[in-house]
């Protein structure tokens, strides 16, 4: 892999508008070159020309085309000048309206950035190099996305925050055209997608397995309480694909764990054992590792009950009765609740055919809508499922239209306007001056 260019690595580096401009105005000195001048202030605070110029830079290494025609490059500086004095006057508000964000949530986001940059170079020895080129060190740059991403958060939340108090704006369905006409051009594509409804069906473990995965995942917690060490006990007892990595599973936010889990793990304090948990997938037992911010790092074991061929063959004949039933007209959603399929999986829409997995590719096919199918044997973790599913809608790839994308473009236009009423207010009583 290659270096970045210069103007890559300017673009990759270059500071955003409200951490850039956090300069006090300040005159030139006797005898010295003036190179740079203020374009505005924002308060005490002031958006340097050459801020203006990185940001060209910046969008020009980015593939944006920067125009030569001076009235044309003035007008578009003068853009870019608005959008950084915008950001100064809501970052200005946040601060004063006391807006807090978690150092620990802002760290996780910086090295995220520097892991991403850094993938782009041959070694982390060019990294460096590059970034000693751009006159900065790394923990320089740690601090300037620190910076950065606390300024940007702090907005973001500001933001969500007053707008959320607003009342509505109108929006007439004249603006919602007009806005699409002017965006179109920046959809691209709109690629093929299928909407289907399912039914999982998996099979059931009869109460003697069930009991005995209780009675193994019990008899493990009481090793654990008795100094057992739990990454070794999960090595060699769990039966997820966490396993070998000690029950490690990493990260995570809520809504990203079946609910029973998540519920448990969010109740836990880091270096807590959870109680034995039961979920769709079997027994657990939970260790908390670290908290930061909102997310929850964890280990577990997990204790399935045993699934013989009869079970597999049982939920097999009840996913082929299902299929007749949705056939003969019975209502795909109550069975869907029935079979209790998880309700964030009954009614997918919009699906890209090629982010599907193989078994479903294969089962839905080509087929026309209305048509139902299945069932067809899926797998999760190694556990084996049958689907049932019926195809509500097909659609091939073209040029977005207005009705792919009303409702998106009624949300952003109310929330802009929202926003402009915002910066209104806000320049009402904070002092702004423009010299460009």
């Amino acid at each position: 892999m290659r270096a970045l260019n210069a103007l890559a690595l300017a673009a990759l580096l270059a500071v955003p508008a409200a951490a850039a401009a956090q300069q006090p105005t300040a005159a030139a000195q006797p005898g010295s070159q003036v190179w740079d001048r203020v374009v505005a202030t924002v308060g005490d605070t002031a958006v340097l020309y050459s801020d203006l110029m990185l940001e060209l830079e910046s969008m020009q290494s980015q593939g944006q085309t920067v125009p030569t025609d001076p009235a044309a490059r003035t007008q578009m500086l003068r853009e870019v000048m608005n959008r950084r004095v915008d950001d100064l006057l809501l970052l200005e508000a946040a601060r004063r309206a006391g807006t807090e964000v978690p150092p620990v949530e802002v760290a996780a986001s910086v090295e995220s950035q520097i892991n991403r940059v850094q993938s782009q170079f041959p070694t982390p020895a060019a990294f460096e190099q590059a970034l000693a080129q751009s006159g900065r060190t790394l923990d320089e740059y740690r601090r300037t996305l620190t910076q950065q991403y606390t300024d940007q958060t702090q907005i973001q939340r500001y933001v969500r925050d007053r707008v959320g108090k607003m009342s509505m704006p109108p929006v007439s369905e004249a603006e919602i055209q007009q806005y699409f006409e002017t965006q179109k051009a920046q959809l691209g594509q709109r690629p093929a997608t299928v909407s289907f409804q399912q039914v999982i069906v998996k099979p059931q473990p009869t109460d003697s397995a069930d009991a005995r995965a209780r009675r193994k995942a019990e008899a493990l917690l009481a090793e654990i309480r008795r100094g057992g060490d739990f990454e070794t006990i999960a090595r060699r007892e769990s039966q997820d694909p966490s396993a070998p990595q000690g029950g490690m599973l990493g990260w995570f936010r809520q809504g990203q764990m079946v609910r029973p889990f998540e519920t448990m793990a969010y109740a836990l304090r880091p270096g807590d054992v959870s109680p034995v948990v039961k979920t769709e997938y079997g027994y657990h037992i939970i260790k908390l590792e670290k908290v930061r911010g909102a997310e929850r790092q964890a280990r577990h074991i997990l204790i399935r009950p045993e699934i013989t061929e009869a079970d597999v063959a049982a939920a097999r004949q009840r996913a082929d009765s299902i299929a007749t039933a949705i056939r003969g007209g019975a209502s795909i959603a109550d069975l869907g609740a029935r079979t209790n399929t998880p309700v964030e999986q009954r009614n997918l829409r919009d699906v890209l055919p090629e982010r599907l997995p193989p078994e479903y590719a294969a089962g839905l096919g080509s087929t026309g809508t209305g048509t139902v199918v299945g069932p067809f044997q899926v797998s999760e973790n190694g556990n084996p499922g049958f689907v049932v599913a019926r195809v509500n809608d097909r659609r091939a790839g073209g040029e977005y239209t207005l009705a792919d994308v009303h409702d998106q473009v009624r949300d952003r236009l109310v929330q802009n306007k929202q926003v402009e009423r915002l910066l209104a207010e806000l320049r009402q009583v904070t002092a702004v001056s423009l010299r460009l």
